[in-house]
């Protein structure tokens, strides 16, 4: 999942790992009005959502599917689902606030391109200060939102948040869980091992207080960890249940 925080609009991607599908849609989280980009079935599982700019949605290929090395921007309209434009050659690097930052793979040189057209602008940028322009836009962007953090297995926040779910909920926490705090809960997700050596991905709820708000499995048989499983939006829930259904609790 992916959100333009200024336009109210997130990008989703949903793959079937097992058939090697993938499918892309916008939601505007106004009126909660879901659309599919009508892409291909067999080309989609080689693309993949970088992010949500300005109404479109950015997506990429791969130069190198060995390696999974990202390669071409292609912009799609979030309104009538066509190709806006593209860049085959050239790699997202990020969203800043005088556009978008892509990277040449032959040089290692960043290049900035106009969110609407995709045209090449006339301006230089070292990696260094594209980087530190991404991260200040991500910053005004991101206010209203709240990501996740990833803590793996062995690190010190997640035995401490382990810890509190098996206090909580008498759980074992396996692998990683991804943590979020808002000024009124607490919100978890986190896997657990099935007998056939699967995961379950569970995802709870808790007041500040320690308290079980909401716990719900949204993911059953997992052959592996994700990320950015949930996100928080305007005092609202998001998550995709069983890889189909995408659920929106009220937080306030």
């Amino acid at each position: 999942m992916r959100l333009d925080a200024a336009t109210g609009l997130m990008a989703l991607e949903v793959r079937d790992a097992d058939l090697l599908l993938a499918d892309f849609y916008s939601l505007e989280t106004g009126p909660f009005t879901l659309s599919k980009l009508p892409l291909p079935a067999a080309k989609n599982w080689w693309l993949g959502l970088e992010d949500v700019h300005q109404g479109l949605l950015l997506l990429h290929g791969y130069g190198d599917r060995q390696t999974g090395q990202h390669k071409g921007i292609m912009a799609y309209s979030s309104q009538n689902g066509n190709l806006q434009w593209q860049q085959p050659e050239l790699a997202f690097y990020g969203v800043t606030a005088d556009g978008i930052l892509a990277l040449d793979l032959q040089d290692q040189k960043l290049t900035l391109l106009h969110p609407q057209t995709g045209t090449i602008l006339p301006e230089n940028m070292s990696l260094e200060g594209g980087a530190n322009a991404v991260a200040a836009y991500n910053l005004t962007r991101s206010q209203a939102c709240t990501y996740p953090m990833l803590y793996l297995a062995g690190e010190l926040y997640f035995t401490q948040v382990q810890d509190f779910l098996r206090d909580k909920l008498s759980a074992a926490a396996v692998a990683g869980i991804e943590y979020a705090e808002t000024e009124q809960h607490i919100v978890v997700s986190f896997y657990t091992e099935t007998a056939a050596g699967k995961l379950d991905n569970m995802l709870c709820v808790f007041d500040l207080h320690g308290e079980l708000q909401l716990q719900q499995r949204i993911a059953h048989g997992l052959s592996g960890i994700g990320s950015d499983t949930f996100i928080i939006f305007n005092h609202n829930l998001y998550f995709i249940q069983q890889r189909t259904i995408l659920v929106v609790y009220s937080l306030s």
